[in-house]
């Protein structure tokens, strides 16, 4: 690691919080639109998919897990959800290379990596792309577990950030 490291971090505790609201989660739930909102397991392809699509394929030049590929084909922004038990696991598999390929990187190293052009969006840096992931992680995880609606559903404090001293 080339320095002080503070985003990764807190895109890891984000995920954890991720997996917190979604726990127990049933394919029924998983699947389910009420109100015509989008499918939980939907949410999760849009969110974890959307690390894949960054850092599989346009870091590392490679391609995007088969099971995203294949649900954002086959669903892109409808809010309906495929295949939830192949999402949930393409999620666990991206999220263990994710973690891999950022984990020991630095706030530096992540300002330093240029992630190139996509559609309409411009080149940015992977601190940027890092922040945005965590900011809009927390903004589904919030819509999940408001959704779900008991208490054992709420994220709970982010590690490291509310810790007090010590007692």
């Amino acid at each position: 690691m080339a320095g002080e490291q503070t985003l990764v971090p807190l895109l890891f505790d984000a995920w954890d919080d991720l997996d917190r609201a979604y726990a127990g989660m049933t394919a029924e739930e998983a699947t389910a639109r009420p109100d015509g909102a989008s499918a939980f397991g939907w949410t999760l392809r849009h969110l974890i998919g959307g690390v894949d699509f960054f850092v599989n394929e346009l870091l590392r030049g490679g391609a995007m897990h088969p099971t995203f590929a294949r649900e954002h084909a086959a669903y892109e922004f409808s809010g309906d959800c495929g295949d939830w038990e192949g999402i949930a696991a393409a999620a666990r598999e991206v999220r263990a290379e994710a973690e891999a390929f950022l984990g020991g990187m630095s706030d530096a190293d992540l300002a330093g990596t240029v992630v190139p052009a996509w559609g309409p969006f411009p080149a940015t840096t992977l601190r940027y792309l890092v922040f945005r992931t965590i900011t809009h992680a927390y903004y589904h995880i919030g819509e999940v577990a408001t959704r779900r609606g008991t208490e054992a559903d709420f994220p709970g404090a982010l590690a490291g950030v509310f810790e007090g001293p010590e007692q």
